[in-house]
């Protein structure tokens, strides 16, 4: 029989090296409560419920895929393929930096997670190369692999008239700002001071990439300010508001300090011998859907869709992906509360 590479790549992927926690919540676990652009209230981030299977030792019913395994090993071999770039333009300070401790008064709020890249600060010529290095400064970098339309649209503003510079996703924004509350460490150990960091995109399928600069308003926490890398702030664009003949608003509330209190809520509920309530929908409700097309949030042909279609789980991507979705919606819509 001939060998099978890539079979024993895949099952490889899946049953990786053993890996000890260092216990801890992800800064992938942040979630938020905000007013969106049009003034309704949003959550956004990870489900507590979610949350609570997870941290309970309860098994997936869902686990990733082996393309969604594959799609994980592209943006890990993105972010050490960049790594290597920065290295050879000398460039890189560190890699995979560790992030634990305390964050915020709450002794419960323990979080545990990596930087993926810090560089020296640095100036170039009009080619990008290096015309000098700043030792006493640096940026942290969280790569992003994306791909498809909603990559086209909503990271890189293409046909995006609300956003047409882009926008970076909210739980890349407030895993972003976990970091930043967790930076003084590595400014003490490096000597260095690291203002803000950096979310960059690469699109696989396109090969293009796009920047966001994330910083916070005190400093160590406060609101998160999300701009280009000239500065401009990503908000609602004004001549769509013009044209639209509506008002929007910047989103308001994405701050640390309602992040540390969703964490806070988390550590609560896991007290409890239950799982909590849901916090997405695997299928939209009336007043949901109603929302959704008012803000734009429900394409026609997911509509039609939903409206055709009573089964349908036309819903929010957190349940669609869930690892736990056979959990928490065992009979699918069907399934009580």
């Amino acid at each position: 029989m001939t060998a099978n590479p890539g079979k024993n790549a895949v099952y490889g992927l899946r049953n990786r090296a053993y890996r000890q926690s260092r216990g801890g919540y992800r800064p992938t676990s942040a979630s938020c409560m905000i007013k969106d652009e049009y003034g309704y209230d949003k959550l956004i981030g990870k489900c507590h419920r979610a949350e609570w299977f997870r941290l309970n030792g309860v098994k997936a019913t869902d686990p990733p895929s082996d393309r969604a395994h594959g799609i994980f090993a592209t943006g890990n071999g993105m972010e050490d393929y960049f790594q290597e770039v920065w290295r050879n333009q000398g460039l890189l300070l560190d890699g995979n930096v560790l992030n634990y401790g305390q964050v915020g008064p709450d002794d419960r709020i323990i979080i545990s997670g990596e930087s993926d890249i810090i560089l020296w600060d640095h100036e170039l010529d009009a080619d990008g190369k290096v015309t000098k290095i700043h030792r006493d400064k640096a940026i942290g970098i969280e790569m992003k692999t994306c791909r498809g339309y909603f990559a086209k649209k909503m990271v890189f503003g293409i046909g995006n008239k609300m956003y047409p510079h882009g926008a970076p996703k909210y739980e890349h924004i407030m895993q972003t700002a976990m970091y930043l509350m967790m930076r003084e460490e590595h400014e003490k150990h490096y000597n260095v001071k690291i203002d803000h960091y950096i979310i960059f995109y690469f699109a696989v399928d396109t090969g293009h990439y796009t920047q966001f600069k994330i910083s916070l308003s005190n400093g160590y926490d406060g609101d998160i300010i999300v701009e280009t890398l000239d500065g401009t702030p990503i908000e609602p664009d004004v001549a769509y508001q013009l044209i639209a003949g509506k008002t929007l608003n910047a989103w308001e509330g994405l701050n640390t300090d309602n992040i540390l209190e969703r964490y806070a809520e988390l550590a609560d509920k896991l007290d409890e011998p239950n799982p909590p309530d849901r916090e997405y929908q695997l299928r939209y409700d009336d007043k949901t859907v109603k929302i959704k097309l008012d803000t734009g949030d429900m394409s026609k042909t997911k509509y039609n869709e939903w409206l055709k279609k009573p089964l349908a789980e036309v819903g929010d991507w957190q349940c669609s992906y869930c690892d736990f979705k056979g959990h928490c919606y065992p009979v699918s819509i069907f399934s009580e509360d």
